[in-house]
């Protein structure tokens, strides 16, 4: 046999195939690895579109650079008189500030006149009022409910009597009789009344809550308490308020207080307070806080008889000088009488200007402020004619009305409206939709307390209920003159049996197109725009003294409804088809391009490892030859 090879080429071979084995077994696993990371890849989509970024200005103050100055540049020597002018004006300027600023605090009282206070006796009080509406049926059709008292309102009303410790028998007796006959009046009614009792002297001396219904025994004991010492109405119509304010549940359009006084005051706060004045004639220096103060005051007006003329304008001034004369004031119970109003004042308010005005406060916050219904009853007295001014205080709270009675009171208090009251009621429509009123006597009727009656047709137009005391009279119209009814009552409307009448209403010009219209709102609370039951609805209503009040307006309940889309016929689903590389599409293409590369590695290790192997073969075969 032919030798081919030495011994030491054939040991150089092994050496340079075993290197080249390493080579590519290093080289196909490294590839493959490759090629499988790659295809476990997430595509990655490229984003052209253009990112906007926001310029945010620049905010100076969070620079440190110093903010840009203008430099003012003066003569070396300035003018002394210029100098001196505005070292003038600046202090000018200081004591204006001071004067503006402190005005309240001037020790001056002159100066100190004030500005008229309010009137409390033209108080306007809402009426209650309410106006539903249901959601719109499968014809289109809404029932709507106009209600006097509102519909949802609970009838439950508070009555506080706040009365001087000097109220007379009589009068005491006439509040009674008032009582007495409200309770007979919630006879068959789910109304309640209940009655609260405060009683003043130098103190609020309060009795609680009494149910009239079942009550009256215990309200006419604690009406009748003989109580002495001091008077102090300020510290009565405190209390009367913090009872109205606690009893949350009653709405303060049914919250009443009435205020029974001969108006005669020198005390004020709950925990009485006075000022002592020194009497102003000569020869005379007694020191005191009671009636006889108003006259110390008035002595050169007349003295005890002098009466404001204006007692707006008087109480203003009172007002204006409360921080003047704080350090006089002090507990009535230990009072230093050193410590008094100087002689011969007739500008610092003494104790009586002080209780007077405290009084008006109080009673202005629960009239005005509060919304509650109040009443100033003036009851005479023994002292009421030494004193004038102090009935003409209870007049000026009554806007004037010295006459009040409390029958007067009982019709305010048991009826919300009188007759002649009527409502005036257009109805919805615009350009995009169109109610109309069904002119027919069985879309309406009426309800008083828990009775209904039927409506009756007097003529075309005219419906009646309840034997001609309440009155629809209906006036047709269209988009340019306005579809409307009148709804009048010809009996007293009682805040113990609403009055509900209810009609129809048809939407004429539904949409077709699916889709939902409109938002419902059943009682107009929330204000939505659109789909009103009716364009407006306003009361005019006659209080029960027969006087027109001012108009009105009921809130404006909205419907919806919903149009719902046509079915489709059901459409057969195509077969999933495996989709086609698109070759155009790089990235659609990104999972087949992965796998091929995946593909091709294998193939090309594969026949690495191939040759490989045929060349070791072909060496072996030759050394063994």
């Amino acid at each position: 046999m032919i030798q081919l090879c030495t011994e030491k080429e054939v040991r150089d071979m092994k050496k340079y195939v075993k290197l080249f084995f390493s080579l590519m077994v290093c080289f196909t696993l490294s590839f493959s690895l490759y090629s499988v990371v790659s295809a476990l890849e997430e595509p990655t989509v490229t984003d052209n579109s253009e990112t906007v970024v926001e310029e945010i200005p620049e905010d100076s103050t969070l620079t440190d650079e110093p903010e840009e100055t203008t430099e003012i540049t003066t003569p070396e020597e300035t003018d002394p008189s210029t100098e001196q002018t505005t070292a003038l004006s600046e202090e000018e300027n200081n004591n204006e500030e001071e004067a503006t600023t402190g005005e309240e605090e001037s020790s001056d009282p002159k100066t100190n006149t004030g500005t008229p206070v309010p009137g409390v006796g033209e108080v306007q009080y809402d009426i209650s009022k309410s106006k539903t509406a249901t959601q719109l049926d499968q014809n289109f059709e809404t029932q709507v409910t106009l209600s006097l008292p509102a519909g949802e309102e609970q009838l439950v009303t508070d009555v506080v009597f706040v009365l001087d410790k000097s109220t007379s028998a009589a009068v005491e007796q006439s509040a009674l009789d008032m009582l007495k006959n409200l309770q007979k009046q919630l006879v068959d009614t789910n109304a309640k009344i209940k009655v609260g009792i405060v009683i003043f002297n130098k103190q609020a001396n309060t009795f609680g809550w009494f149910d009239l219904a079942t009550q009256y025994a215990d309200i006419e004991t604690a009406m009748r308490t003989e109580i002495t010492s001091g008077t102090n109405t300020h510290a009565g119509l405190l209390a009367a308020n913090a009872m109205l304010d606690a009893d949350t549940s009653v709405a303060a359009s049914r919250k009443y207080m009435v205020f029974v006084s001969d108006g005669i005051t020198y005390m004020f706060d709950s925990t009485a307070n006075a000022i002592n004045s020194i009497q102003a004639t000569n020869g005379e220096n007694g020191v005191m806080a009671g009636n006889d103060c108003w006259g110390i005051r008035h002595y050169l007006e007349g003295g005890d008889s002098y009466i404001p003329a204006d007692w707006n304008a008087y109480l203003g001034d009172v007002q204006a000088n409360l921080s003047v004369v704080q350090p006089y004031i002090q507990p009535y119970d230990n009072m230093d009488k050193t410590n008094y109003i100087p002689k011969g004042n007739t500008t610092l308010p003494t104790t009586v200007d002080v209780a007077l005005y405290k009084t008006y406060e109080e009673y202005y916050n629960m009239s005005v402020t509060d919304g509650y219904h109040c009443y100033s009853v003036l009851a005479e007295s023994g002292a009421a004619a030494q004193y004038p001014w102090a009935s003409s205080y209870m007049s000026f709270l009554s806007a004037g009305d010295d006459e009040l009675t409390f029958s007067e009171i009982e019709n305010d208090i048991y009826y919300l409206v009188d007759a002649g009251s009527k409502v005036t009621d257009y109805i919805g429509y615009t350009e995009d939709y169109n109610f109309d009123f069904i002119n027919e006597a069985g879309a309406l009727s009426l309800k008083v307390g828990d009775q209904v009656f039927e409506a009756t047709a007097s003529d075309e137009n005219t419906y009646t209920f309840d034997n001609g005391n309440y009155v629809v009279a209906y006036e047709p119209g269209d988009l340019a003159n306005g579809e409307m009814f009148t709804f009048t009552t010809n009996v007293p409307i009682s805040q113990f049996k609403p009055v509900q009448l209810t009609y129809t209403l048809k939407l004429t010009n539904p949409k077709t197109e699916a889709g939902t219209y409109g938002q419902y709102d059943a009682n107009g609370s929330l204000g939505y725009d659109g789909l009103y039951t009716n364009n407006s609805a306003t009361l005019y209503p006659v209080d029960t003294n027969g006087q027109p009040g001012a108009a009105e307006e009921f809130t404006k309940p909205t419907v919806s409804y919903t149009v719902e889309e046509e079915p489709k016929e059901p459409t057969k689903p195509e077969e999933d088809k495996p989709e086609k590389p698109d070759k155009k599409d790089p990235e659609k293409n990104k999972g087949a391009d992965t796998a091929t590369q995946t593909n091709m590695g294998l193939m090309l290790s594969l026949a690495s490892m191939a040759i490989s192997g045929a060349f070791i073969l072909v060496i072996l075969q030759k050394k063994r030859a």
